[in-house]
């Protein structure tokens, strides 16, 4: 175990991607899984706060320490196992997306979820439930966990797999590796029904593995994960669609989310329709943003919308020019589309997609502030609302800005940046607006970063005292020391 204490060393273990910053006594780096327990063992000994920490991408401050120790799990970085009859993958959890992607090309299957950041890890995905465009039709990490092996907050082992312990009602109870009894009490938990990470995962009868996905290293540290894959599609259709006005945007959106919805399922050889796996949206500031290495995009353009269906090659024919039909029903741009077939094609479409993160991140980093970014999600009855809302909020400001995100969920990033503590007391008044609009409409606070150290003031608007107080109640009968993700989700 590599084990470092020089301020110099520890300053790079302090800060995401959100350019939160904190403060750390020393940094754990485990170079084998039984190194974990050695290193959380120590802290338990020692009372010392522990953070856990990935790739560092995270926008929450969920990773960036407040005192105390680091364990970093970069590099405990390995495919453990793969599994093509039963199509699962066991890895380690600092195994980042795009090594998992690398991996997985020469087996002809893929892993669904597809959170925007490639370079995020696994890890980090199950502490925050992690998603991205694909979960559109496949939906979340959650739903490709299928084992996970733990490292609860008292110190106990845990290995879970899915379908083998569930709650009875509001009732849950759980045995340790090593014989100890855990009994929860779920309470009577409301959960938006929208894409969501904002705390525990909490449903009667429910699976119990899905209490610690999401948990943001409150309850456990995941020492190895099995995942479920499924098979690569043989062809897929993409293109980068833009419009020069919102309302008939609004309008194919829904008619493209409800036809994909109905039409939706695993096997894209039966389907012979539009059936989006995804659904991207970009505003103009976002083109804007875009533009230098883009010059292609239409000066009219107001928006565009990204999206990819997959399709067997018999039917090729007739879904593009379903697509084209709709296209041209609700552009005026529809003659600018760009469509992707080939495989050149559709690297510069995700190319374009993840670019734009980057450039944020690059401006934000330039100003020195924290990003200012909302990951809000509404219900589909207040989709068109909710991106009017957002679009009319941040125009009639003087603030810069830009947002984009997953449309197809009804789930966006309105990401500011303030170049002045002005500016910056400004963006927070709209970031609560935003929060209320979508808590008033069904939503959640964050769909897929998390609430982290960031996001609490949010996560407490979002529950009444009672919800908060349950789930406080759990991490306690897990975590009773404390220390395990100090300073995550509650004050």
């Amino acid at each position: 175990m590599i084990i470092k204490t020089d301020p110099e060393d520890i300053k790079n273990y302090l800060k995401d991607a959100s350019n939160f910053e904190g403060t750390a006594d020393i940094i754990y780096i485990p170079e084998y899984l039984t190194e974990i327990d050695e290193a959380y063992n120590r802290c338990i000994g020692k009372n010392q706060n522990v953070t856990l920490a990935g790739a560092g991408t995270g926008l929450t401050g969920g990773k960036v320490p407040l005192g105390g120790a680091v364990i970093s799990l970069e590099k405990l970085n390995q495919v453990i196992e793969m599994n093509e009859n039963e199509k699962s993958i066991t890895v380690q959890p600092g195994l980042t997306l795009k090594d998992l992607e690398s991996f997985l090309i020469e087996f002809d299957m893929f892993y669904p979820p597809n959170p925007t950041e490639n370079n995020s890890t696994i890890g980090g995905n199950i502490a925050t439930n992690a998603s991205g465009a694909r979960t559109f039709k496949y939906g979340a990490t959650r739903n490709y966990v299928k084992e996970l092996s733990l490292i609860l907050g008292d110190g106990q082992n845990l290995d879970i797999k899915r379908g083998e312990v569930f709650a009875h009602q509001q009732k849950l109870k759980l045995k340790s590796n090593n014989g100890k009894d855990y009994s929860i009490d779920l309470g009577n938990i409301k959960m938006p029904s929208t894409k969501n990470a904002s705390g525990y995962y909490i449903k009667p009868d429910m699976d119990a593995i899905d209490l610690f996905i999401g948990s943001e290293c409150t309850l456990s540290i995941t020492k190895k994960v099995t995942l479920l894959l499924l098979d690569k599609p043989m062809n897929i259709l993409g293109g980068l669609i833009f419009f020069d006005d919102l309302n008939r945007l609004a309008d194919f959106i829904i008619e493209v989310r409800d036809t994909s919805k109905t039409n939706n399922m695993f096997d894209y050889r039966v389907i012979n329709g539009i059936s989006a796996r995804l659904i991207e949206y970009f505003d103009k500031k976002s083109l804007d943003l875009l533009r230098k290495d883009n010059s292609q995009i239409p000066e009219k353009a107001i928006a565009a919308i990204w999206f990819e269906q997959e399709y067997e090659k018999d039917n090729e024919d007739s879904i593009l020019n379903e697509w084209l039909s709709i296209i041209e029903n609700y552009s005026q741009l529809s003659d600018d589309t760009w469509i992707a077939l080939n495989d050149n094609e559709h690297k510069k479409l995700t190319e374009f997609r993840h670019k734009l993160p980057l450039v944020v991140n690059d401006i934000i980093a330039l100003k020195g502030l924290l990003k200012i970014g909302t990951d809000t999600a509404v219900t589909d009855d207040y989709s068109r609302d909710y991106l009017l809302f957002l679009n009319d909020i941040m125009s009639n400001s003087s603030l810069d800005y830009a947002i984009w995100g997953h449309i197809g969920n009804n789930h966006l990033h309105t990401n500011i940046f303030p170049s002045s503590d002005k500016e910056k007391a400004l963006a927070l008044e709209i970031y609560d607006k935003i929060i209320d609009f979508s808590l008033e409409r069904e939503g959640t606070v964050s769909a897929e970063h998390g609430i982290g150290k960031l996001k609490k003031k949010y996560f407490y608007k979002m529950y009444p005292p009672e919800s908060i107080n349950v789930m406080a109640k759990i991490k306690n009968v897990f975590n009773p020391y404390n220390l395990l993700g100090n300073g995550n989700l509650f004050y």
